[in-house]
């Protein structure tokens, strides 16, 4: 879906834990840089590829891939993409880092994952916790809080850590758009916060506290990884919600 010019939603179907569901990485591209927000899982790679020929941008031409944070369906379809396309560069916040290269096991893997996945057959908790102990990609450049990129007229990092210690956002200066990766969702078409269902007491207000940090943003598009794009005066909507956590 096209969110503006050099700016592109992906959406990509996703089958994990019996369960249905669509992702949505973020193509942002100018004549001189394409880049990916996330990856989705291992295997979606040729559905990245043809809504990259959709929008009028050879895959070849990607250059870097920003990994929003660690999550499986974020990281899962970076070895695919290195596969082919070698000189694409992996950037991530220095947090999340460890756990990307599987130097770390994914927070994600933990008692409530486990109970999330116990009305699973055997054989399927084997396969998921396969793919999620043993997947790992590289991360060539580190990014942090307040960082800008010059690309594509300029990507604002922000880190806002709780849904995973590393996990950022990234404000597209010139379309004014920002890809929340997981920190936001969409309820009933409306914005909402990250899924504290699977987080922790702490980690959830952690979460919650970091989107305070959009209110300095002039915002016209929200991109949230599994909701979709809002963009319902936005800018009001993070203000009204900051105020209702308070």
């Amino acid at each position: 879906m096209k969110i503006a010019d050099g700016i592109e939603m992906i959406e990509l179907p996703m089958n994990m834990m019996r369960r249905e569901s669509t992702i949505r990485p973020t193509l942002i591209w100018d004549d001189d840089t394409v880049i990916l927000v996330d990856a989705g899982m291992a295997g979606t790679l040729p559905v990245i590829k043809k809504a990259m020929e959709d929008a009028g941008v050879l895959p070849e031409r990607l250059d870097k891939i920003i990994v929003t944070h660690q999550d499986i369906d974020h990281i899962g379809g970076i070895k695919d993409i290195l596969d082919e396309l070698p000189e694409v560069k992996v950037l991530a916040h220095e947090e999340d880092k460890p756990y990307i290269k599987g130097e770390k096991k994914l927070v994600r893997v933990n008692a409530k994952f486990m109970e999330r996945i116990s009305d699973l057959s055997e054989e399927e908790q084997k396969k998921v916790l396969y793919i999620f102990e043993n997947t790992n990609a590289p991360v060539d450049i580190t990014l942090a809080d307040g960082e800008e990129l010059a690309d594509c007229g300029g990507i604002v990092v922000i880190h806002t850590p709780g849904h995973t210690p590393g996990h950022i956002c990234l404000y597209h200066k010139a379309t004014k758009t920002l890809i929340v990766g997981d920190a936001m969702n969409i309820s009933e078409g409306q914005l909402v916060g990250t899924n504290n269902l699977i987080l922790t007491e702490e980690d959830a207000k952690t979460a919650a506290a970091s989107l305070k940090k959009f209110e300095k943003y002039d915002v016209e598009n929200v991109i949230t990884y599994h909701g979709g794009l809002f963009n319902d005066n936005p800018n009001q909507k993070i203000k009204d919600f900051n105020k209702d956590e308070a």
